[in-house]
């Protein structure tokens, strides 16, 4: 277990690197997530700053972080606000999972990078086969589902999402953290996809 820093230092450093002062609790979150012994649910309202807590990690502890989000525009959002803090950063779609990209993120190259679950559960797609690679594994500091809700809820239709309650298992050299965060009015879908994953359960 790694030993996170003091709520001073982490709300300084987050301070210095992204311009905003951050809530007590996005500081909790980013404690809890660095010293690796706990996985993590999060319920919080529309604009509170969670998109904060998926970055913060990423200033005290090296490596990478995966963040799981249906949502496309949060990755074209964020990569530019990344790069500004410092930390480079890859958003991956059908437009970009070119062969070039993934060798980048294998090489370590960034360290966040925003996938949909279509791409994650691609069979025999490029992400399959680099989460088999025990060095690169071992390099994942957190995966975590934006709009967790949606892994309890949207199975029928995009059955990627049904595919995600076999994460992290399937990722054999990976034992940090598992994040999940939604909107504050699903709390119990939250939790219904928190214990229908395979490690959470």
């Amino acid at each position: 277990m790694s030993e996170a820093p003091s709520l001073g230092i982490i709300r300084d450093i987050t301070q210095q690197h992204f311009g905003k002062r951050p809530c007590l609790w996005q500081i909790k979150i980013t404690q809890a997530f660095i010293e690796t012994n706990r996985d993590i649910v999060c319920i919080a309202g529309t604009s509170m700053g969670k998109t904060m807590t998926f970055w913060m990690p990423l200033l005290f502890k090296p490596g990478l972080q995966i963040i799981v989000t249906p949502l496309n525009q949060l990755g074209r959002q964020n990569v530019s606000a990344l790069a500004k803090a410092g930390l480079l950063s890859i958003s991956i779609s059908s437009e970009t999972a070119s062969w070039s990209n993934f060798r980048d993120i294998e090489d370590m190259k960034y360290r966040a990078v925003i996938v949909s679950p279509e791409q994650l559960m691609k069979p025999g797609g490029e992400f399959e086969k680099l989460l088999r690679k025990p060095l690169f594994a071992q390099q994942i500091i957190g995966i975590i589902f934006d709009e967790a809700h949606c892994i309890a809820t949207w199975g029928d239709f995009r059955p990627e999402y049904k595919e995600l309650e076999r994460y992290p298992d399937d990722v054999e050299h990976f034992s940090d953290c598992i994040y999940l965060i939604s909107g504050s009015h699903v709390e119990q879908l939250v939790f219904s996809s928190a214990a229908g994953l395979s490690r959470c359960g």
